[in-house]
């Protein structure tokens, strides 16, 4: 039996979740630490939108980490719901990544060059595009049809991993982390507002509030928290056939609780997304409040992209905050100077997209030291950025090289 655990993990956001379940389900023995409740930050605000044309994975290095996320995903499904019974509202329908203006239409195709390399993907001119949804507007000119795309529940799917993290023996704490015990360059222990729990290994999936463990670290943890906010509306007729999204309109999704979603603010490139970025504050301090301004300007969005959505009501309004890094590559792997203490954070919009491959990426590092994912590790690396200069751009897509 054991006496502590081999695998501390703090934070029961999707990533924590997805690390907590692969370390499990390897036969790892897990604590998985939370101050609040299971997905309650931006896992549960999260579209749950899964697509390889239709995000920011705008560098073709990026893309392949999202083109193994998007796998992992389809393999992990079925399995939480083998193990839990959660239906997770999944779909797999195609992409459709409309352009509604010339800016739009080239920079889709400019993509497309690369893509098509590595998905079934093509452009389709306005025509097709409204032979398959008659509502979307005469505006658009063309998409990018994407055989394959996918959208879930982002807190049901959290609560999934969890939930078969626990079936796999792991064990959930309710406390406020404070910080980590440290013998040399090693973690011992970590400890919360009521004591602390000793362990072999210490994985710090903190999300936006990952800065507020810098001091336990002692090097810098370069985040800052991006707000974002969507709609779900109800929308008579049918579901969309496709999963609809435009470099600067956002996404708008029939899910299958026949809610339409729409969103999200700064989950678009070709935008700055300056006015969303937040200041690095103290954790208890993030504004997470849905604004008037950004349901008029999501509200508005929809229109110009099927105009019968004027026709909609508005049923819930959602607001929550990402973490996003410098060169919106996430932060995922150990830190430097300690042995045993990992980071997994800076995913920005792409959270929900590359939790399983994040779950199995720091699983295979903590337990093996390396990993099969076919991932550059090194832009992934914690400390990539302490002897550069960090600067957060205001344009996503002209973030990666």
């Amino acid at each position: 039996m054991r006496t502590s655990p081999d695998v501390v993990v703090v934070g029961a956001g999707a990533v924590g979740c997805a690390i907590a379940f692969h370390l499990a389900d390897a036969g790892a023995g897990v604590v998985l630490v939370e101050r609040e409740a299971i997905a309650s930050g931006a896992s549960t605000h999260a579209t749950g939108f899964l697509s390889l044309a239709a995000t920011d994975f705008q560098s073709e290095p990026y893309f392949l980490l999202g083109l193994e996320g998007f796998r992992a995903t389809r393999a992990i499904v079925p399995r939480l719901v083998e193990l839990t019974g959660i239906d997770l509202l999944y779909q797999l329908r195609p992409g459709l990544r409309l352009a509604l203006d010339e800016e739009e239409e080239r920079f889709i195709r400019d993509h497309l060059a690369w893509q098509e390399r590595h998905i079934a993907v093509r452009w389709i001119d306005g025509d097709e595009v409204r032979a398959i949804e008659p509502r979307l507007s005469p505006e658009v000119r063309g998409a990018a049809y994407e055989a394959e795309a996918a959208q879930l529940d982002s807190a049901r799917y959290t609560l999934a991993l969890a939930t078969a993290a626990e079936r796999r023996g792991a064990a959930l704490l309710l406390r406020r982390v404070l910080g980590l015990v440290r013998e040399g360059d090693r973690a011992t222990a970590v400890e919360h507002q009521s004591g602390r729990v000793a362990c072999g290994a210490v994985v710090l999936a903190l999300g936006p509030w990952a800065p507020v463990a810098a001091p336990w670290l002692g090097m810098p943890i370069p985040v800052r928290p991006l707000k974002g906010e969507r709609l779900q509306l109800r929308l008579d007729g049918p579901p969309l056939p496709a999963l609809v999204s435009s470099p600067k309109r956002g996404s708008l999704i029939s899910r299958r609780d026949g809610f339409l979603s729409v969103g999200s603010t700064a989950g678009r490139v070709l935008e700055d997304t300056e006015p969303y970025l937040l200041d690095e504050v103290a954790a208890d301090h993030l504004d997470v409040r849905p604004t008037e301004a950004a349901r008029d300007e999501l509200l508005g969005r929809a229109l110009e992209v099927i105009p019968v959505a004027a026709e909609a009501r508005l049923v819930l309004h959602l607001a929550g905050v990402r973490p996003l890094s410098p060169d919106r590559w996430p932060l995922v792997g150990r830190v430097p100077a300690w042995q045993n203490v990992y980071l997994a954070t800076g995913h920005g919009h792409r959270g929900i997209h590359l939790a399983a491959i994040t779950g199995q990426i720091v699983a295979d590092l903590v337990l093996r030291g390396t990993t099969d994912v076919p991932v550059a590790l090194d832009r992934l690396a914690p400390g990539r950025f302490l002897h550069r200069p960090v600067r957060f751009t205001a344009a996503p897509h002209l973030a990666d090289d």
